[in-house]
């Protein structure tokens, strides 16, 4: 059992944080991006106030595009022992990181009622592919050290 090539696993995790980006740029943007910005001055917002955060609010996702993207590729490096190397492996990770990242934020969003139903259903059902796809591609840069 060799030690965790670090480098591998932020390379790997660079690549699918960016590749998780794309994906929650398009969900985000392309299929829920009006809802959000309904929902959003439902609970109050000018749309001045919406315009002004929408650069943190990019950066904030981004960060947590990768951030997310590193975690899986290290989820598969420290599981990889144990499950072996390869897609199932990363597929193992890709879910274990949907469920910590994306599916249990969401069951608290959606017992508060601070959504409509299709802004925590569609990026959630989106976020299991997303994390999937993206770990899987992240975990095939990652060799042993």
């Amino acid at each position: 059992m060799g030690k965790i090539a670090w480098g591998r696993v932020f390379l790997g995790g660079l690549v699918a944080g960016i590749l998780w980006w794309v994906f929650e740029a398009l969900v985000h943007g392309m299929l829920c991006g009006q809802d959000f910005m309904n929902a959003m001055t439902a609970l109050g917002k000018t749309k001045e106030q919406l315009e002004a955060g929408r650069m943190h609010f990019m950066a904030l996702v981004t960060l947590w595009s990768l951030l997310g993207g590193i975690l899986g590729v290290w989820l598969y490096a420290a599981i990889r022992p144990r499950f072996g190397p390869g897609p199932k492996t990363a597929v193992i990770a890709g879910i274990a990181l949907w469920m910590a990242a994306c599916l249990l934020p969401s069951l608290i969003y959606y017992a508060m009622a601070l959504w409509p139903t299709k802004l925590t259903s569609v990026p959630l059902a989106t976020s299991f592919f997303e994390s999937i796809i993206a770990t899987t591609v992240g975990a095939s840069l990652y060799k042993e050290a």
